[in-house]
């Protein structure tokens, strides 16, 4: 029986996939200079005011790291993505790590890494550069394991850079917390052992190709201003790119849905195939998060309904008895929802970063 992710077209959808395959790292072109000014030039948002928080004692807080732990439940639809005739077109999303798991797994031939806080921005200039020095997974991770030798890396290939000194700071301020995290992700994941580009060879070079072609790009976009989003969005319509995944963590949480974050969602180049990839915090039931994988189509045409006012009324909300799962809500094009749970339990495991207990930096 086919996995409740999977859409009501899912036969045409396999036959489709016999002749489409993901696409493989040496298929990546470097941008024209057409497209290049197209995709890294389009306008960015001011670094805001406040950083808001889902509790007001967590306001400011800079979220380097994710703690998300069952992120491999959005696997199985991101790889389907990446097996569309025409590749996994666009990503669009807040946060680190999660940027480069969802890449791997999408094949996407874009990727705009949009957050409101500049040491996130500045956080994947590190990531860029240590992709770009390593040959291997095992590599990769060994640079946040090692100060020396990652700061090493820093001030070589980024030499001459005005923000260089800024980069090894934020570095060494947050090497171990990374590290974890990447140790975490460098096991196979959950029940099904999901490779990660932590892991396996094939994603973490198709990451690495992707930023060597300088198709990845961290920019200051506000979920709720006027300027980011909507640029990104017109530069992947200008670039012939649909967009078929954006990623939203928890942010919804932090406020009720504004006319700024209406815009931005109905800007975006949405197709059928399109997913809204969004979690909710649950640490007091299961020391995770719930797990949201929305139709896009269907998220945008509730942001244009005035009453549908925060998140919690755009997905359901699920009951967590046992702490030990964390749940997937799948909500269709069609309307159809389908919930199912994770196994083992969802406890952080030994090694796994602890819960951000207020500003970092």
């Amino acid at each position: 029986m086919f996995s409740s992710i999977f859409r009501p077209t899912v036969l045409a959808l396999v036959c489709a996939c016999l002749c489409a395959r993901a696409a493989a790292a040496d298929e990546v072109k470097p941008l024209t200079a057409a497209e290049s000014h197209i995709f890294w030039d389009s306008a960015e948002d001011p670094v805001p005011e406040v950083r808001h928080a889902v509790k007001k004692e967590n306001e400011g807080q800079h979220f380097l790291y994710c703690d998300e732990l069952h992120l491999e439940l959005f696997e199985p639809a991101l790889r389907e993505l990446g097996h569309l005739p025409g590749g996994g077109g666009g990503y669009m999303g807040v946060g680190t790590d999660q940027a480069y798991l969802f890449i791997g797994w999408m094949r996407p031939t874009f990727a705009w890494l949009t957050d409101y806080d500049p040491l996130v921005a500045m956080m994947h200039r590190v990531y860029a550069t240590f992709f770009a020095e390593a040959a291997t997974p095992a590599e990769f991770v060994a640079l946040w394991r090692d100060g020396k030798a990652g700061a090493a890396v820093l001030n070589r290939r980024a030499a001459g850079d005005p923000q260089l000194a800024a980069m090894v700071h934020l570095y060494q301020q947050q090497q171990f917390l990374v590290l974890r995290r990447l140790e975490y992700l460098a096991k196979p994941v959950g029940k099904n052992k999901v490779r990660t580009f932590a892991n396996d060879v094939e994603d973490f070079g198709y990451v690495k190709a992707l930023l060597a072609a300088r198709r990845v790009r961290p920019m200051l976009g506000n979920l709720l201003a006027d300027k980011g989003f909507k640029g990104a969005a017109q530069a992947a319509r200008q670039l012939g790119v649909t967009v078929r995944a954006l990623y939203l963590s928890n942010a919804e949480q932090y406020w009720k849905y504004a006319d700024g974050f209406r815009q931005n969602i109905a800007a975006q180049p949405f197709d059928a195939h399109a997913w809204i990839l969004r979690t909710q915090a649950s640490k007091p039931s299961n020391h995770d998060y719930r797990y949201y994988l929305q139709s896009a189509p269907q998220f945008a045409a509730q942001m244009a309904n005035p009453k549908v006012r925060s998140v919690y009324e755009a997905v359901p909300f699920v009951s967590i008895d046992d702490p030990t799962t964390a749940p997937l809500t799948t909500l269709d094009a069609d309307g159809k929802r389908t919930l199912r749970w994770t196994k083992p339990p969802v406890k952080p495991p030994v090694g796994a970063p602890p819960p951000p207990s207020g500003p970092q930096p």
